[in-house]
């Protein structure tokens, strides 16, 4: 299956540092033997989708409908002349040229200038490109065969540098940042030109390679694990939030159509939360679902206890011990560092700024500590699993309230600068410390302070092209709130941000070690078409969405809409925040995610935080190595646990049903931490998933009052994991249901893989259980509206066992006994090459 991979990476794309790139992540090489070709580009900075597009045109002056606008980072002419923007007396900045194509538009009647970027590195010095509705129709483009690269970092002359001792070099950036004073993010960045500059933290880690997820295989060893904390402090109780609730099966308003279809009886009701305890941790401006009193779903009782009590669980404050190897802390200061701490569950990252320490292993953290997670944390009373140091798994049990993280760690401390790599920027002083990586980057070092680099509101038609976008600040320590009802929070902002947006193209571009998000498309756009770019080593998201709703009523329709996301390759992402996707997509219908190559990410590869409307499709993607430092997900994550009401299902009438979401002819690996290719959690409804070939993986799962899904034609590779194979679903509500059919399903394949283990180097010798081995599915079998039937299973030992509720029945027991698989079949493992071929004609021959 990994070699059917790399000959699918192949049909969809040709570049031949992604394809290596995809080699290794396969790891073909040592689990397979399969030697990679060497690309002598493999160190060039630029992607051979860049040059190989526009290689053809090399030398040549690009073609302009308008008038071309030049633009070189560097004067590249002799005389004394001024610039011009011709293309032999270049404008020396993009701020300087919009400004000559806002002049061109306003006077002359003719198309639209294009704005030509010649080679190097073209610095915005720290100051965000804006475009707006006068610059419709502008259109932005790397010159062919050249090195294009827009920076929203500041350079850093070598001359600024002192040595001190250890290796550490000084700066005073006084004069440098003078007009820029207002402005310093929270929190700075460091790159050169290949490198990411690590903010010095304990323990010492490579933040782009070195994992430390709950089941990661030396997560101890770059985190500190949670039993050194004494206690997290709970911030003190107080006003509730103030809850917005609708129920929508009772009493809906009027004019607002019933909705009942969910077993689930939460996700038949709108509720959210504002205000009070909330507003303390995400802001005045939030309005989350885990701030209500209605929560539902997945633990979600912690939150809604924490919202009716008005005390929230994210800490305001921790006491460690002192005596624990992090005695360290006790001599240097702490003050102004950022702890990193898991979710107890491991479902986000959580970040706290340490503005006071105590002398005996006290912090104190500021307002809003945490809020990068959309859900609060369990206590030991709550999860006593997640914590085997809690009061409860001791030995007399004791009661114990204390709240309950994963591993942490923390950065941006001066006495932590001790490897090279690293940095420590002091706000107060503008002093910046580095241990350099090697001499070569003292003359390279470049300051990020912006988090955005485009901006794009009230325009149209405008197209960006061949050029690559580096050198941002991180935003994890800006605004963050949960824009729906699935567990993320987000921040709203991106290297290219588009808001009241429509008809943008970003094509051939390279969003590389940016330290926030990609593309972030905000409130109302429309037909934006995201293609052929290269994602990677970013901090969040490739791509975010994330629209707005008046409360339950999205029919004003001010949200993303016909979004096309095609043959992008995305890797390496959520360096800081861990949950983070390739697509993260909140409050957004009707997108196309066609044709994509995913993999190495800590979680979700495309995350549907929402469904809005409905109407996306997924379909021919390569998604692989994703759940890497996490579990309890898939590489395809969705949520539904709040009721929209929209007119997309037929374009007038109001309903609470959306246009299906399709998900067909995808090629996914649910290896790692990942369970169904497709996690289908809490509510979700409304999927159409067909002829995908999901390896590693489990089949079909609707829990929480999912319904109205439709799981066909698929073939199904599954490991032993949790007892969930072939599908699993829970109850249903009168009328609607799921349907199963025509699948094929292969149980125990291999033997199990933890959530840490992405390979079969790394699994188990035996089976979980033989049990496991057999176990085909489980659902609620006395549905009459239930649909499973004329599927194919094959297991070690050619019987199949499905679970209704304590009992099991062999297949022949369950179809006599519930008129349930009708036309399906059971089998032992076919030949190797038998197995390929069906993959094969699912995704490469159809």
């Amino acid at each position: 299956m990994r070699k059917l991979a790399l000959e699918y990476a192949k049909s969809l794309i040709e570049d031949e540092i992604v394809l290596q790139h995809v080699h290794d992540a396969l790891r073909l090489h040592d689990l397979c033997g399969v030697e990679r070709r060497t690309v002598s580009a493999m160190t060039d900075p630029v992607s051979m989708i860049q040059r190989r597009n526009l290689e053809k045109t090399h030398s040549q002056e690009p073609y302009c409908e308008g008038v071309c606008i030049y633009v070189s980072p560097r004067k590249n002419y002799r005389d004394n002349s001024a610039p011009n923007g011709s293309i032999y007396r270049p404008w020396c900045s993009i701020h300087e040229a919009v400004d000559h194509a806002r002049t061109v538009m306003a006077s002359e009647d003719s198309f639209a200038p294009t704005i030509v970027l010649r080679h190097g590195v073209h610095s915005l010095q720290a100051k965000t490109l804006k475009l707006s509705e006068k610059d419709s129709g502008l259109s932005i483009l790397g010159y062919p065969g050249e090195r294009v690269w827009i920076s929203g970092g500041l350079d850093i002359d070598e001359d600024y540098f002192e040595p001190t001792e250890n290796g550490v070099y000084v700066a005073n950036l006084t004069g440098l940042l003078a007009n820029h004073q207002g402005s310093i993010p929270p929190v700075v960045s460091l790159f050169t030109t290949n490198r990411r500059y690590i903010r010095a933290r304990y323990p010492n880690a490579d933040p782009e390679v070195d994992q430390w997820g709950y089941a990661s295989k030396n997560n101890r060893r770059y985190s500190i694990s949670s039993e050194h904390v004494l206690e997290w402090h709970r911030m003190k109780p107080m006003a509730p939030p103030t809850s917005t609730f609708f129920d929508f099966s009772k009493n809906p308003p009027p004019g607002v159509p019933k909705k009942n279809n969910s077993a689930q009886e939460g996700y038949n009701w709108y509720a959210s939360g504002h205000g009070g305890a909330c507003s303390e941790i995400w802001g005045e401006n939030a309005n989350s679902y885990w701030c209500s009193n209605a929560s539902q779903g997945g633990w979600a009782e912690v939150d809604a206890e924490c919202a009716m009590a008005g005390q929230m669980q994210l800490p305001v404050g921790m006491s460690y011990n002192t005596s624990s190897v992090l005695e360290r802390f006790q001599n240097i200061s702490l003050i102004g560092g950022i702890i990193f701490a898991w979710h107890s569950q491991s479902w986000a990252m959580h970040m706290f700024e340490i503005t006071n320490q105590s002398s005996f292993g006290e912090l104190t953290f500021a307002k809003g500590g945490g809020r990068q997670g959309g859900r609060n944390w369990c206590r030991c009373d709550q999860c006593t699993y997640a914590g085997p140091w809690c009061g409860q798994n001791q030995n007399p049990p004791v009661e114990d309230k204390r709240m309950i993280s994963g591993t942490w760690m923390v950065e941006n401390v001066l006495g932590e600068l001790d490897m090279p790599g690293e940095f420590y920027f002091d706000r107060q002083s503008n002093l910046l410390y580095v241990k350099p990586n090697a001499t070569i980057d003292m003359s390279d070092f470049k300051i990020g302070l912006i988090e955005q680099l485009i901006e794009v509101r009230n325009a149209s038609n405008i197209a960006i092209m061949n050029v690559g976008f580096r050198d941002v600040a991180p935003t994890f320590m800006s605004e963050w709130s949960a824009p729906s009802g699935g567990d993320w929070s987000l921040h709203r902002g991106g290297a290219i941000f588009l808001e009241s947006a429509s008809n943008i193209s970003v094509s051939k571009c390279i969003f590389r070690r940016l330290d926030g998000n990609g593309i972030f498309l905000s409130r109302r756009t429309r037909n934006i078409d995201i293609k052929e770019n290269v994602f990677e080593w970013l901090g969040e998201n490739g791509i975010a969405t994330w629209g707005d709703t008046d409360n339950y009523d999205a029919t004003a329709e001010n949200f993303p809409m016909y979004t096309t996301i095609q043959k992008n390759v995305f890797r390496e992402l959520g360096i800081y925040q861990k949950q983070s996707s390739a697509v993260g997509q909140s409050k957004a219908a009707l997108s196309t995610i066609r044709d994509n190559i995913m993999f190495n990410m800590p979680r979700a590869a495309i995350n549907f935080n929402d469904m809005v409307g409905g109407g996306d499709t997924v379909e021919g993607n390569l998604i692989f190595n994703s759940c890497r430092e996490s579990g309890d997900h898939g590489p395809i994550n969705s949520w539904d646990r709040q009721a929209y009401l929209t007119t997309l299902r037929d374009g007038v009438t109001k309903s609470f049903d959306p246009i299906p979401r399709t998900i067909h002819h995808n090629f996914i690996f649910a290896n790692y931490g990942a369970s169904q290719a497709v996690d289908n959690d809490d509510g979700s409804s409304w999927f159409h998933i067909y002829k995908n070939v999901f390896y590693s993986a489990e089949g079909f799962k609707m829990d929480y009052g999912g319904h109205d899904s439709i799981y066909e034609d698929n073939l199904i590779m599954a490991y032993p994991y949790d007892g969930q194979q072939c599908y699993s679903m829970g109850g249903f509500s009168d009328g609607p249901s799921d349907v199963f059919r025509r699948n094929r399903c292969l149980i125990g394949l291999g033997n199990a893989m933890d959530s840490g283990c992405g390979d079969p180097s790394c699994a188990s010798s035996a089976p979980d259980s033989e049990d496991s081995l057999a176990h085909i599915g489980s659902c609620p079998c006395e549905d009459q509206n239930l649909e499973i039937h004329s599927n194919e299973y094959y297991t070690q030992k050619g019987d199949a066992v499905v679970y209704c509720g304590n009992d099991d029945y062999s297949l022949e027991e369950f179809q006599e006994k519930f008129g349930l698989e009708v036309g399906s079949t059971k089998g032992t493992f076919p030949d190797e090459d038998t197995i390929v071929t069906w993959a094969k004609e699912m995704v490469i021959e159809m």
